[in-house]
């Protein structure tokens, strides 16, 4: 039982990884179902992104490029069911953490004022799929 559960916290985390990143590229737009300040104020601030997978063959790290500020993030870190991806310069770190259910939450932090602003935004997956 012991080398079972093992095997699970080891094994389904990778699972959920593998299963976010192959719904990119994605689409996301502000979550409506937040309430109306919180939804109007992404709207203003973010509106929207599409997040593509980009390779980078230096240091095969993956990262992801966000079409809203055209930047490329780096990922950061992987939890149970989101990854985390960091775009750090030094004034800001900007931060995208996707779910597995691909509800996505973009924030920016700014160092020297210590303020952090958080937005919801829900994705699609946009990969185009083969029919025979």
């Amino acid at each position: 039982m012991k080398y079972a559960i093992i095997f699970f916290s080891l094994i389904l985390p990778n699972l959920a990884f593998t299963e976010i990143l192959e719904k990119f590229p994605l689409a996301c737009i502000c979550d409506k179902s937040i309430n109306a300040l919180k939804y109007f104020d992404c709207k203003q601030k973010v509106s929207g992104t599409q997040l593509d997978i980009i390779e980078n063959k230096k240091n095969k790290n993956i990262m992801i490029f966000s079409s809203f500020d055209e930047k490329n993030y780096q990922l950061f870190d992987e939890d149970n069911l989101s990854l985390i991806f960091n775009y750090d310069t030094e004034d800001y770190i900007s931060s995208i953490s996707i779910k597995e259910n691909l509800d996505l939450v973009f924030s920016i932090s700014y160092k020297e004022y210590n303020k952090k602003w958080a937005y919801d935004l829900k994705c699609v997956s946009i990969k185009k799929r083969l029919r025979f």
